[in-house]
């Protein structure tokens, strides 16, 4: 019995018939997409036809000026569609004379030797700068307890740096800065540092 040829995968029939099956695939999977998109799309057009949205309306901005106080009245305007819209406008009324005595209370800031750090024992230079709302008057340092001679260095009208050299023996410190403006406001700040070899 003669068995039959096997088919022949090379011919040029053969190879027609594929590549119009693989067109014709990626042809219907293009419909396909196109459609999905061309659905999606119709039905957002229809959702916003339902459902008017109103267009935003710009209104101009208030800028406060540094010193005066805000205060926001609200009105009701009526939207082009018909519905209620609530408007606050700013108006500013100039601060109180009294708003000058509300300043911050002046602070410490770059205390020096660093607060936690460790120090050789002997000479050292403790410092601290003063800054304040308004111009600074009196910076004091306490080492332990004691005040120490206190050079004063102006940097700015609000920024003053205190410092004095002393001498430290092995073990924990504690420092105690304050500083005073010309208005009688006082600061501090406390911090410790160890002196050890």
């Amino acid at each position: 019995m003669a068995r039959p040829a096997p088919p022949d995968d090379g011919s040029p029939v053969r190879l027609v018939a594929t590549m119009v099956g693989i067109v014709g695939i990626l042809l219907l999977g293009s419909l396909t997409w196109t459609a999905v998109g061309a659905f999606f799309s119709a039905l957002g057009e229809a959702a916003s036809t339902l459902t008017p949205r109103p267009t935003p309306t710009r209104f101009p901005t208030a800028v406060a000026a540094l010193g005066d106080v805000v205060v926001a009245t609200p009105t009701q305007r009526t939207a082009p569609t018909g519905t209620p819209t609530l408007v606050v406008i700013a108006t500013s009324t100039p601060l109180p004379a009294t708003a000058e005595a509300s300043r911050r209370a002046p602070w410490i800031l770059l205390p020096r030797p660093a607060p936690g750090s460790r120090v050789p024992p002997g000479a050292v230079t403790v410092e601290a700068r003063g800054r304040g709302d308004a111009p600074i008057t009196a910076l004091r340092l306490d080492l332990d307890g004691a005040a120490l001679p206190v050079s004063l260095e102006q940097r700015s009208e609000s920024i003053w740096r205190g410092f004095a050299s002393t001498s430290v023996i092995a073990g924990p410190h504690s420092v105690h800065a304050t500083v005073v403006d010309n208005e009688g406001r006082t600061g501090s700040f406390r911090w410790t540092f160890e002196a050890s070899p």
